[in-house]
């Protein structure tokens, strides 16, 4: 069994390890881990939802994808609940280190795996949770959440699908995200002729072809980092061409093939776009941050990211470019087989426990108290305010302050259905490969064909 463990960790670490030099983002932001800082209590949380219990000293190690100065919402808001039970538990120290880089952070997360060291509370997606949980390094969360009925039922249907391994659950959902949402400038697309954004990939490829006529990169994209290509286009892109049967049927082994044409198209499809000029010469080079950048000073008309970069559009854009902004999705595809009416999206990510927590009670009573608070009625109220989707189905939260944007996204996802997120359920060494591929596909290094081989030849050793 310890073999087994070692080779699946180290087979795992070593893709994570290979992603992150050949990114070269190692060195990008890693906060220093700091206790969490009281915050005055949300308006919005019931005061039943503050935990009061008293006991000895105790100290929550919890690591997060986030760097400390992340003005999203759910980063945000996360901290401040956290911060909220520090204040109501003063016996016990959370000590949080946020990792804004995700390469860098789950290559860190997969080294903790690896020695058996992981934190007491950490984020992580649902693959590399599925790994985590048949390496035995990670804690079922059945008997928490059975332990506490109320909350437990109080999750919306699928919440947990993206955090299920082998029928147990390892992670709490701090939210139902989409990973695809193109957030679009309408001025400058009604400057290239487009008063509402194009249904069919025709279209869509003409826009693209104007927006480049006016001086205007069409999309921006910042994927240094090789998750943004992944995640936010190609999870919904392929979706388009393979329908989520296909994807399925990759993840349980029946059949389905990355070599099979439809994924292929896929694949050519994004080439494609990048050969039409669609991203930023830089796009290999600059993170998703700054493709955001891009967009807000007006030289990109688009870019894709998730649901979560609402709170930063909001917060960030020039007033201007934020009364312009629209959402939309990718158009249907010639021939493709999946839902033109879908997007990636899901659960994706949740609050995952070491396993070593498991051997003290008392620190598993505590971590209970902490994941109902942190990831409760009050965390979901409070980001539900904000226009964000959640995981825990709540009403009577204030709207009033919901932005625009956001209702705008609301509008859109409630029409969309969801399909899957690729990166939630794959192999962390096949995302490996997926990632890096993806870079080299956008420069032309690779070939639709031969990128698809090299996925189903890792596929074949995972």
């Amino acid at each position: 069994m310890k073999n087994k463990f070692l080779r699946i960790i180290s087979l795992c670490l070593c893709a994570m390890l290979a992603t992150a030099a050949f990114a070269a983002c190692q060195s990008q932001s890693s906060d220093t881990a700091a206790p969490a800082q009281p915050a005055a209590p949300a308006a919005d949380a019931p005061a039943a939802d503050v935990p009061q219990s008293a006991g000895d000293a105790m100290t929550l190690n919890v690591m997060t994808l986030w760097a400390r100065d992340n003005s999203e919402n759910i980063p945000t808001a996360l901290r401040a609940r956290i911060a909220q039970f520090q204040e109501e538990n003063p016996h016990v120290t959370v000590v949080e280190e946020g990792i804004g880089d995700q390469t860098a952070y789950y290559t860190r997360l997969t080294t903790l795996a690896a020695g058996n060291d992981l934190p007491d509370v950490f984020v992580s997606r649902g693959s590399e949770l599925s790994m985590f949980a048949q390496a035995g390094v990670v804690a079922p969360l059945d008997d928490i959440l059975n332990s506490r009925p109320a909350w437990r039922d109080g999750f919306v249907d699928g919440a947990f699908g993206d955090l299920t391994s082998n029928g147990s659950i390892y992670a709490i959902p701090y939210s139902m995200l989409s990973t695809h949402v193109i957030y679009y400038n309408s001025s400058l697309l009604s400057e290239a002729g487009f008063d509402s954004f194009p249904q069919t990939w025709p279209e869509f490829m003409d826009m693209i072809a104007k927006l480049n006529a006016n001086g205007v990169t069409p999309i921006a994209l910042g994927n240094r980092e090789q998750w943004v290509a992944n995640s936010c286009v190609l999870s919904t892109l392929g979706d388009r061409f393979t329908g989520s049967d296909w994807f399925r049927s990759i993840i349980s082994g029946d059949g389905a093939q990355w070599t099979d044409p439809e994924f292929v198209s896929a694949l050519a499809a994004l080439q494609e776009m990048s050969n039409a000029g669609a991203f930023n010469s830089d796009m290999n080079s600059i993170d998703n941050d700054q493709q955001k950048t891009l967009f807000y000073n007006g030289s990109a008309a688009m870019f894709m990211e998730g649901s979560w970069a609402i709170g930063a559009v909001v917060d960030d854009a020039p007033a201007d470019i934020l009364a312009a902004t629209k959402v939309a999705v990718l158009p249907a595809v010639n021939g493709g087989k999946g839902n033109p009416r879908s997007m990636s999206g899901g659960s994706g990510s949740g609050l995952a426990v070491g396993i070593g927590a498991l051997q003290d009670d008392a620190k598993m009573a505590v971590i209970a108290e902490f994941l109902e608070f942190v990831l409760g009625e009050g965390y979901s109220m409070e980001i539900a305010a904000k226009g964000e989707p959640t995981a825990f189905s709540v009403t009577g939260y204030d709207k009033s302050n919901v932005s625009e944007l956001a209702a705008l996204y609301a509008e859109m996802a409630s029409s969309l259905a969801f399909s899957p997120i690729y990166d939630s359920f794959l192999n962390p060494a096949v995302n490996g490969v997926i990632n890096e591929g993806l870079q080299e596909l956008l420069i032309n290094v690779i070939t639709p064909q031969d990128l698809a081989e090299r996925i189903q030849a890792e596929s074949n050793r995972n």
